[in-house]
């Protein structure tokens, strides 16, 4: 216990030291993208239309079933049969 409290202290001593300028704290539960948005102006991609219509697009395409794609014809078949148990 004694030695957790002398790096505790050390630790507080040595961010005291730093400067201002130089140490910024930031929590393990911070959203790091609140500090890019202000100073980098950053956008993230579920924010831009771009990639929701291209997200959706997607989306659209992994949702088709059989029944929504064209069947090829094919010379000769008259129709296809679906099948049958014997």
């Amino acid at each position: 216990m004694q030695k957790e409290n002398e790096f505790f202290s050390k630790a507080r001593k040595i961010a005291k030291e730093l400067d201002e300028g130089t140490y910024i704290y930031t929590p393990s539960s911070t959203d790091i993208t609140i500090r890019w948005r202000k100073l980098y102006g950053y956008v993230p991609a579920s924010e831009q239309l771009k990639y929701q219509k291209k997200w959706a697009e997607f989306r659209a395409l992994a949702n088709r079933t059989l029944a929504d794609v064209e069947q090829p014809e094919m010379p000769g078949v008259v129709a296809w049969k679906k099948w049958q148990k014997s």
